[in-house]
């Protein structure tokens, strides 16, 4: 839990300092999809922690933001069942498959369909990927020492 609520609250400040929302990783996702590989059976706590917290400071579309991230964690629960979803490289797949669909999805929402908004949005997805292995380490880190 203490992983995931350093991610949200990582992912709010970040967001507050820098001005372009395309250049912030969802911290958010990252937390989320480790937070539940780990404890699967708490997907939904996982998952409504996330969503309520980014329905706190969205200004719009708080249902299918809170869809999305109850979906991510219902999905990643259910595909840790095949496969170990504590895997670096199953993790990495799950945040990007989630941060395609919740970036794709709010893309949608804003009807905001250009080849340079795509453009950022692949750049925002790429970001989001990146930031995996820092907040793995970060998690690896806090088990250790706590």
């Amino acid at each position: 839990m203490g992983l995931l609520i350093t991610c949200l609250l990582l992912h709010t400040v970040m967001v507050q300092l820098i001005p372009w929302p395309w250049w912030v990783p969802d911290l958010t996702l990252v937390g989320l999809v480790l937070a539940v590989g780990r404890s699967p059976r708490q997907w939904l706590i996982y998952s409504a922690i996330a969503g309520l917290w980014t329905v706190l400071w969205a200004v719009r579309f708080h249902a299918p933001l809170l869809a999305g991230y109850l979906a991510v964690g219902w999905t990643v629960q259910a595909l840790g069942r095949r496969w170990d979803a504590a895997d670096p490289k199953v993790q990495m797949g799950l945040v990007g498959w989630a941060a395609a669909l919740i970036t794709v999805g709010s893309l949608w929402l804003h009807d905001l369909w250009s080849v340079p908004v795509v453009g950022l949005a692949g750049a925002h997805v790429a970001m989001t990927c990146a930031a995996l292995p820092p907040v793995r380490r970060l998690a690896g880190r806090r088990q250790v020492v706590g």
